[in-house]
């Protein structure tokens, strides 16, 4: 009892590292599905330089640890151009989003794997442009298809957020280790974060779940 007391007493210390992990990794989110998006339309275009490109893209930030590439856009890349200090919060929204971005395409690219062949071209039959093919045909169907696995990806954007804290960032696991020199116990704060982001995390899945059955229900109707 004395340590969930302790526990209870320790979280609204750690809320403001909450606020920070929930806006890092909400925009990086954002960030990923459009840039997810434009990396499908980009493997499905008729230029070969673009395809080869998408798919070196994908390549790259799937192969890349993301500790390796946060570490490369806030130190490397800032040194090679002589940019002087950059934020570490817009760069952990860039490094999430990337990494993020180039594993939701192939979530996107399982889904409208499995949408019926042949929808794409009767839409452009029918007078509509790619834009609006995406829009009004392809879009609606893929979002109840793709769901539970882009959930699963910002679960995982969640997770390895953590990163972020060696760059200074003040998310919830920095923002425990703070407590934790405060009050010189190495435990207590460590579970309440943990605790945090399980709350976090399956928060997200909850969410996932809802809108799935609401879309279907909608498509249903």
């Amino acid at each position: 009892m004395a340590l969930a007391a302790r526990i209870v007493e320790t979280v609204p210390l750690l809320l403001d590292g909450l606020a920070i992990t929930v806006a890092i990794c909400g925009l990086a989110t954002l960030l990923g599905l459009l840039l997810s998006i434009l990396i499908l339309v980009a493997r499905r275009s008729g230029l070969r330089w673009l395809r080869w490109g998408a798919v070196g893209f994908v390549s790259l930030m799937r192969g890349l640890p993301i500790v390796v590439l946060v570490f490369l856009l806030y130190f490397g890349v800032p040194a090679l151009l002589d940019l002087g200090r950059v934020s570490a919060f817009w760069i952990g929204v860039l490094a999430l989003g990337l990494n993020g971005g180039a594993f939701l395409s192939e979530v996107l690219r399982g889904a409208i794997a499995r949408l019926p062949a042949g929808q794409s071209e009767s839409a452009l039959a029918l007078g509509l442009g790619r834009v609006q093919t995406w829009r009004l045909v392809l879009v609606p169907q893929l979002l109840p298809v793709a769901l539970p696995a882009l959930a699963g990806e910002v679960g995982f954007l969640i997770k390895a957020s953590p990163v972020l804290s060696l760059i200074t960032v003040v998310d919830l696991t920095r923002r425990s280790q703070q407590v934790t020199m405060q009050t010189f116990d190495p435990l207590v704060p460590l579970i309440a974060a943990a605790l945090l982001y399980f709350v976090l995390i399956g928060s997200v899945a909850l969410f996932s779940r809802w809108l799935e059955q609401r879309l279907q229900r909608r498509i249903a109707g």
